[in-house]
């Protein structure tokens, strides 16, 4: 097979709710050779977003199934391809690049990926973060959270912690891609957590460190001391994973700050709120503030921007006066993330003008 399978598929995951732009260098296709053969490229593009077998797919392709399968094999190897149990065995589906396949090199991850990322990251992958719903959303730091307020369970990391039967934790991404292009970041590489409904789910895994149900929460716990953001999927249920992000490594943080996009994570149900008379002027949550939205007024007191502020809670931590709170916001303006993945999914089609694609995709179109 030829390499001109790798135009294709990338054409093929740009119909993917989560988008993956061309560029004018075609940098995008650079990535897909760096990471799929030509014969893995070939057999991805027939693939779909549900699972299927190598016999199912041979069957409606035409190919040879034995050769469908070694390649399947090869690309689960790599993190490239979902596989899951589906009628007839084991099946195999797309995944998206980013949040996907992409997140799986974190154990392979080198300097010319990294520096690929950084190319694409810079001339298309930025545009796709201003996509809506957004990808990800923050959740709010549970110390920073007012007691007497009520909120949804949506609102706790721990709540997605305590629900999971295994956990593991694993590099951040974002920042070992920003080490390997020499732009290091002073934020701590091992601190992404995985969460799985299937017990031992990551026993074994030479990319992922099994951790007990207490550990994960000290990872939330000393994640928000060192000033992440916690941030997850973009929807209520089904949540795999909680990142905890800076926004001089973190993809969709960096949007906010490098290109000013005002979207690249939806945001919690909360606004920092400053008592001017408590504020004793100090500074330290300008430091702690991810997206710049504090700054000292002409009076030397903390100011906030709401159109920039995230609701991460960090700023809270951060005031030893005890000046800044969160606030929740009003039910008009709050809003709830999609209830489960494929809600996402369908909102985010029909954004891009895209449901014939996404229907097709998910094998029913």
């Amino acid at each position: 097979m030829s390499g001109s399978a790798h135009p294709s598929l990338a054409l093929l995951l740009d119909t993917m709710p989560q988008g993956y732009p061309a560029t004018k260098s075609g940098v995008e296709v650079e990535i897909l050779e760096y990471l799929f053969s030509p014969e893995e490229a070939a057999v991805a593009c027939l693939l779909t977003m549900k699972a299927r077998t190598p016999r199912q797919i041979a069957s409606s392709s035409g190919r040879d199934e034995a050769a469908i399968r070694s390649s399947l094999k090869s690309m689960a190897k790599k993190g490239l391809v979902e596989f899951e149990k589906a009628e007839g065995g084991i099946g195999f589906r797309l995944m998206p690049f980013v949040v996907g396949f992409y997140e799986r090199q974190s154990a392979t991850m080198d300097r010319e990926l990294a520096l690929l990322f950084e190319r694409y990251y810079r001339e298309g992958l930025a545009g796709a973060i201003t996509m809506e719903p957004s990808s990800h959303r923050v959740i709010p730091v549970e110390r920073a959270i007012p007691t007497c307020v009520e909120v949804m369970p949506y609102q706790r990391a721990s709540n997605y912690v305590e629900a999971a039967k295994s956990w593991g934790l694993l590099n951040c991404i974002c920042r070992l891609q920003k080490r390997l292009v020499g732009e290091a970041c002073a934020h701590s590489l091992e601190n992404c957590l995985a969460l799985s409904s299937r017990s031992e789910a990551f026993a074994g895994l030479d990319s992922i460190r099994a951790l007990s149900r207490e550990e994960a929460l000290g990872v939330l716990k000393a994640a928000s001391a060192e000033g992440l953001v916690h941030t997850t999927a973009n929807s209520q249920e089904g949540v795999s994973y909680i990142c905890n992000c800076c926004s001089c490594s973190c993809g969709f943080l960096r949007a906010a700050t490098e290109f000013g996009v005002s979207n690249p994570v939806a945001r919690s149900g909360f606004l920092s709120v400053v008592d001017r008379k408590v504020c004793t002027g100090c500074g330290n949550c300008l430091g702690a503030c991810q997206f710049g939205a504090l700054s000292l007024d002409e009076e030397g007191r903390c100011a906030v921007d709401s159109a920039k502020c995230f609701g991460c809670g960090l700023c809270v931590l951060s005031c030893p006066a005890g000046a800044l709170a969160l606030s929740q916001k009003d039910g008009a303006i709050l809003g709830a993330p999609p209830i489960t993945d494929a809600d996402w999914s369908f909102a985010r089609a029909l954004n891009r003008n895209m449901v014939k694609e996404y229907e097709k995709l998910k094998g029913q179109g």
